[in-house]
């Protein structure tokens, strides 16, 4: 979920050869750049692309961009020319999320699989969404589009319980607040609309 929602691919993410023979691209081994500066840690390795923590952001890198040196793993790009792509694709899914948040433009879950919801409105904080369980406000970052159109990163299911949280009263049980504490770090909160 995290390569198809949070993080920034270079490249397709269609089936690629495995890296170079001998690269260690085990999480959290340290990816250096071609100047042999240190970009950050792996986070994961999905399929055949890897997860890398630049900055504090996740992005995927081809594995076959990957070659062993004598500091560890490094790819061919200074951080420079790194975070400079970065932006670029940022900017431009950015765009292209811009102008799938339509009013009226149905919302698939993660899968990509069921309609959740339709756009009602949005702004650069968030997305209202329209759904049957009623109208709900979600960060934009819970947002991204994907092959099968413009999906948020709840499955059905999680979107459906997030919304009834959301609508449900707080109330101040004993341990509530750390629940609800560690269900906002899970978990993209939902809020009412206004």
């Amino acid at each position: 979920m995290a390569l198809a929602a949070g993080a920034p691919a270079l490249a397709q993410q269609a089936p690629a050869p495995a890296a170079a023979a001998g690269v260690n691209l085990a999480p959290g081994t340290t990816v250096h750049d071609s100047e042999g500066q240190p970009i950050g840690p792996i986070a994961s390795v999905e399929g055949g692309n890897v997860v890398v923590t630049v900055g504090d952001k996740p992005a995927a890198l081809p594995a076959t961009s990957f070659m062993q040196t004598d500091k560890g793993p490094a790819i061919t790009l200074t951080l420079a020319q790194l975070n400079a792509a970065l932006e670029q694709q940022n900017a431009a899914l950015d765009a292209q999320l811009t102008a799938a948040l339509q009013p009226g433009a149905d919302i698939k879950g993660v899968n990509g699989n069921s309609v959740v919801g339709k756009v009602k409105s949005a702004d650069a904080e968030g997305v209202i969404v329209a759904s049957a369980q009623g109208d709900v406000r979600l960060p934009r970052k819970a947002f991204f589009v994907s092959p099968q159109g413009l999906a948020t990163s709840f499955t059905a299911e999680q979107f459906a319980a997030a919304v009834a949280e959301a609508k449900a009263p707080v109330e101040a049980a004993p341990g509530a607040a750390a629940e609800q504490d560690a269900a906002a770090d899970a978990e993209p909160v939902a809020k009412p609309a206004d």
